[in-house]
């Protein structure tokens, strides 16, 4: 059982909760004691950890992963053994991209770009070092502090792939529903199949669905080396022309059609980053010029209809697909309500005719708006994701209810530096909230005489804090201008105005005004 390593150290390493569950291994939070920071813990299970061979092959591939040093690379600490666990180590990442597709459905154009960015520059840089990942996928993209997106399990599907080469053993290597097509014929892959997983994940992250579905995986591999996606567009409207076709282009079935390496996609999604101008400016992609291109799909029909048709072959025989695969597939398609299957009016039910007919797609209504105003520093948070900073918009929530924050840095016991709202989104009619966080600084006072009654006010009168002289410690206060009040017994009462820093210690040492003949007389 997995809770069998909760509590327990392995190397250095404390173990403090199990956080998921794979095919092939654990996943728990756990505590690094030497850098004082918390770590996550890849644990093979027991029938693969018993498997020498496989180990050697996970730990080896751990190795290799670990060498690979890029800031939207999951960087691995350490790779071992304690006992009968095999393990590695790495940083501990909280947020993910699923966990974010929950919340939010999909992502809004900016931030599916900088995703996009972020991991094709990770795969290009493991790419050059000649390590392919072979399993991107949504559940595989986490998010750092800074919300930059972060790649694991590097090596992970190669270890799994070679000790299933070796040993003959039989089984599926990677997830079905993001497979390159090369990957569904078993063939050899580059780089490329990589921009193809990506590519899935941007469709998946821009509509909310996968573009292949199916009741197993031999039935979604078929379509992954047959079929043409939906266009992004047909399910999100709000989706750019130019994101659009770079996605479409990474779906390409072919891997000479896709972006050659990480990097010339980096460079395409350069152009749609809201620094950079407008997202329809996106520059156009380059087309040789001997094909014949459609510019309503932007795609190549007469090109793709004979890989698709030299294809069919090798794959009904990889996988024991009939001949009747093309009939189910559209039967599939209509089902799940696939845009391009759909009927058009007037249209006859022979397929030239419905190709060449007009596609009719209906708008849908448009989305509520949800608008959280907060400071320009302050990180937005959807019930505890992050999801952008300062002024946010987005009108991809679901109806339902929200609990939205905005956090500003400062001290651990500073309880305004955020500020909590609930909203409830409606399936109509915008949402807002203003959210107004303050940093904290220290109010630090001494008075002479030593003892005196002390109360802090804002600015308008209400007392915030209220005791005696001396204070064992300093004052935390939200920053801001406050009143300061001193009453001692024979000495004039004291008032002024002290102004509370992000960070900083604002230091009153108050000398009173007092009747020391008075004071003496009391005395004696």
């Amino acid at each position: 059982m997995p809770e069998r390593y909760i509590g327990r150290y392995l190397g250095r390493f404390r173990i403090d909760a199990l956080v998921g569950s794979g095919g092939f291994a654990w996943v728990y939070k756990g505590y690094d004691p030497e850098l004082d920071v918390p770590v996550a813990l890849k644990v093979l299970k027991p029938q693969f950890a018993g498997d020498e061979m496989f180990e050697t092959r996970f730990r080896r591939e751990a190795s290799t992963a670990a060498k690979l040093r890029h800031p939207n690379i999951i960087k691995i600490l350490a790779v071992g053994r304690e006992g009968e666990a095999v393990y590695f180590v790495m940083d501990y990442l909280s947020q993910g991209l699923i966990d974010r597709l929950r919340v939010m459905g999909t992502l809004p154009e900016h931030m599916l770009v900088r995703v996009g960015f972020d991991v094709a520059s990770a795969l290009g840089f493991a790419h050059r070092q000649g390590v392919i990942h072979r399993d991107v996928k949504v559940d595989n993209i986490m998010f750092d502090d800074h919300g930059n997106a972060v790649v694991t399990d590097f090596g992970i599907a190669r270890a799994v792939t070679k000790y299933a080469e070796q040993t003959g053993t039989n089984m599926v290597v990677g997830t079905p529903q993001y497979f390159s097509p090369e990957q569904a014929r078993g063939l050899a892959l580059d780089g490329r199949a990589d921009l193809y997983s990506l590519g899935v994940t941007l469709f998946k992250s821009a509509t909310g669905v996968l573009p292949f579905q199916g009741d197993d995986w031999y039935e979604i591999a078929r379509q992954h080396v047959e079929d043409e996606p939906p266009r992004p567009r047909d399910l999100n409207p709000s989706l750019s022309k130019g994101l659009e076709r770079i996605i479409l282009r990474c779906l390409e079935k072919e891997p000479d059609d896709r972006f050659p390496n990480g990097e010339a996609l980096c460079t395409e999604l350069s152009h749609l980053l809201p620094d950079r101008g407008e997202v329809t400016s996106a520059r156009t992609l380059m087309i040789p010029a001997t094909d014949t291109l459609d510019h309503t799909t932007g795609r190549h029909p007469l090109r793709r209809t004979v890989r698709r048709l030299r294809k069919r072959g090798v794959l009904l025989t990889a996988i024991g697909v009939v001949a009747a695969a093309g009939v189910l597939s559209a039967t599939l398609r209509s089902r799940r309500g696939d845009p391009q299957a759909a009927a058009v009016p007037g249209a006859s039910n022979d397929s030239a005719a419905r190709d060449s007919a007009p596609r009719v797609v209906l708008a849908p209504p448009p989305r509520p708006v949800v608008e959280v105003v907060a400071p320009a520093e302050a990180t937005v948070s959807v019930n505890g994701l992050d999801v952008g900073r300062g002024r946010w918009r987005s009108d991809s929530l679901q109806p339902g209810r929200y609990v939205v924050a905005a956090t500003v840095r400062s001290y651990s016991r500073c309880a305004s530096a955020r500020d909590v709202d609930t909203v409830y989104v409606r399936e109509t009619g915008d949402t807002s909230v203003t959210l107004q966080p303050r940093a904290c600084g220290y109010l630090a006072v001494s008075s002479s005489p030593e003892v005196a009654e002390f109360s802090v006010m804002t600015s308008g009168g209400s007392s915030l804090r209220q005791g005696m002289l001396p204070l064992p410690d300093s004052l935390l206060l939200p920053v801001g201008l406050y009143k300061l009040r001193l009453r001692a017994r024979y000495c004039s009462p004291f008032e002024d105005s002290v102004r509370i820093e992000s960070g900083k210690t604002n230091r009153q040492q108050i000398p009173m005004i007092c009747d020391t003949t008075q004071a003496k007389t009391g005395e004696t």
